[in-house]
């Protein structure tokens, strides 16, 4: 078999904020390292669309990060109360703990690097926050691997799986995008960096989280968990060249963009958020008007799902012409520390303030996949229990954040892989190399595609995933449109090992990526969606139409999902009172659970 092979201590799978900051951690461990990474460090993946802010407790920002004016009412243990109470109990306490006493050291390690490499970081005090954009923060990550310049970067290439010798990771096999060069990965220990998965046509980080973490690491041997709980924000469906775009989330906050929109259904029915003390969160906490806008407009969209599927106004009637424009003129110069005058991210605010004006002052808008709260199931150390050798970081792991993410998925990939660098780095030291025993038959499933005469395409393979999960398994759910798409996405399943490819040249050929990408992805979309039938209650961001309590009596529990000769098979997991007791009740929905539990503890 000719290919290259690259060797070394450990290698770090990923482009982003986890992968840097445990390639960096495994080397200061004295690990020879090398990080492979889909696309370019920093500038690929969800790094480049990040849109907000990301932050720590107060005591932690003044006393690690030198905030003298950080918010110090906002302390660790409430941060750690709204992390377990904010999962809807399942959350691993333990990680919930690492994430406060962790994250401080690791956040500071970022704002260094930020400061070195001459990017600015906005501080907010009362939400003991930092605003910033994809490109300051991807800059930052760059310099951080410039600073360990040992570390061996290796950037577009795939990597397609996880390689073991007698179970115990040993590497992994992956190929150059541009070349189309196989490429064999020795290492002593291995970390998994690489993100979660969002299998739907709308998501809102414009990126390719196509679970391939999670997929390698369930072939591998390790467990997922958690994998029903997706979080959806507001998201731009129109303008076409706006699709994708965060932007309506950001315009739901009032200091970012004052004008107050109506919410409509596409009818121009009004969609109702209650104007009620209950449901209002302070600035520490604002991740949870996510899930209860989700809850509440969400509601109202469902009733015309089968008309009109995902989609709703943002409709700014109530304002002049000129309001709107000064809005989005306001907005931009709040913006240009990190984006071009007059733009964010690609879209030029002004023209898109003109197409609102001239769309009946309407906005239309979907809920696109933000983030995944379900991954691979990892250890206090993040090393996987059931596979030596193997460890994961970030987004690609299950657990943290249980049902609902209120933390942040930037402070969340930091702390998670400075330590996962330094396990894997210990683990390295006390392991010798080994030969992999799956070299052969893994090389096989990745090239399979290139040498089948006839198939289905990738693409539309990935159209048909895509279809299925917008239809069934998006934000508000029953059993029917589950049932539905479970079937679709068990049926594709069966026939994605007889793809094939319009062309077998190696050399940057998409559709052979696809193949690798739609492959994971619909075997997590098949496990999520089981566990989201299993799972007959409302939790988190889990949202039933048909059974809305939050049932605390009877599905406090995650569930977990590991591969039995390449099919899925189910258990579950209870969760630890490790600090915290379990709340036991049952609420009606999700809105009373989050305005008991969570806001009434702000």
């Amino acid at each position: 078999m000719n290919m290259q092979t690259v060797t070394s201590d450990v290698l770090v799978i990923g482009g982003a904020g986890a992968a840097v900051m445990a390639a960096v951690s495994a080397l200061r461990q004295g690990a020879s390292v090398t990080l492979a990474a889909k696309g370019k460090v920093g500038k690929s993946g969800n790094t480049i669309m990040v849109g907000g802010s990301f932050g720590i407790d107060g005591e932690s920002a003044r006393e690690v990060c030198g905030e003298p004016q950080a918010n110090q009412e906002y302390t660790r243990k409430k941060l750690f109360h709204k992390l377990v109470t904010s999962a809807f109990q399942i959350g691993d306490q333990r990680m919930a703990r690492h994430f406060v006493d962790e994250a401080p050291a690791a956040v500071a390690e970022l704002l260094g690097w930020v400061k070195d490499s001459g990017q600015e970081f906005k501080f907010m005090p009362k939400a003991s926050r930092w605003r910033t954009s994809g490109r300051p923060f991807g800059t930052a990550l760059r310099h951080g691997l410039k600073a360990n310049a040992a570390i061996n970067v290796m950037e577009d290439v795939v990597i397609s799986d996880v390689l073991t010798s007698k179970g115990t990771a040993c590497g992994a096999i992956g190929f150059n995008v541009y070349t189309g060069e196989t490429i064999h990965f020795a290492a002593k220990a291995v970390i998994l960096a690489t993100g979660g998965y969002q299998p739907f046509s709308l998501q809102n980080s414009i990126s390719d989280m196509t679970g391939d973490g999670i997929a390698m690491a369930l072939r591998a041997g390790a467990s997922a968990v958690d994998m029903e709980f997706l979080l959806f924000i507001g998201t731009i469906l129109e303008p076409l060249y706006a699709r994708g775009s965060l932007l309506p989330y950001l315009m739901s906050i009032p200091a970012m963009f004052p004008p107050r929109p109506k919410m409509t259904d596409l009818d121009g029915e009004e969609l109702v958020f209650p104007d009620s003390a209950r449901f209002k969160v302070k600035p520490s906490d604002t991740k949870v008007n996510k899930l209860l806008m989700t809850y509440f407009y969400g509601k109202g969209i469902w009733k015309k799902w089968e008309k009109y599927g995902n989609a709703f106004y943002y409709d700014y009637s109530a304002y002049s012409d000129d309001e709107i424009r000064q809005a989005f003129k306001a907005f931009g110069e709040s913006q240009e520390t990190w984006h071009r005058k007059g733009h964010y991210h690609r879209i030029d605010l002004a023209r898109l303030a003109e197409d609102i004006i001239a769309n009946g002052k309407r906005l239309k808008v979907g809920y696109g996949n933000e983030y995944s709260m379900g991954g691979v199931m990892v250890e206090p150390d993040f090393s996987i229990a059931n596979v030596p050798g193997l460890f994961a970081a970030g987004e690609v792991t299950g657990g943290l954040f249980g049902a609902f993410r209120s933390g942040d998925g930037l402070t969340e990939m930091l702390a998670h892989g400075a330590t996962a660098g330094k396990s894997a780095a210990a683990f390295a030291a006390a392991a010798a190399q080994a030969q992999p025993d799956d070299l052969e038959s893994k090389c096989a499933w990745l090239e399979a595609p290139l040498h089948a005469d006839a198939g289905l395409s990738p693409v539309e393979a990935m159209e048909r995933l895509y279809a299925a999960c917008d239809a069934g398994f998006n934000y508000y759910r029953d059993e029917a449109h589950l049932t539905k798409a479970y079937e679709a996405v068990r049926a594709l399943r069966k026939i994605l090992d007889t793809l094939a490819l319009a062309t077998p040249a190696r050399e940057y050929n998409l559709e052979w990526m696809q193949s690798v990408s739609v492959r994971n992805l619909a075997l997590c979309a098949e496990i999520g969606i089981h566990a989201a039938l299993e799972r007959k209650e409302s939790r988190g961001t889990h949202l039933r139409e048909d059974y809305p309590q939050v049932d605390n009596k009877n599905y406090l529990f995650s569930n977990v999902a590991a591969l039995d000769d390449g099919e899925p098979c189910y258990g579950r997991r209870e969760p630890g009172e490790t600090f915290l007791p379990l709340d036991r009740e049952v609420y009606p929905n999700i809105a009373e659970c989050i305005a008991q539990t969570i806001l009434e503890n702000d």
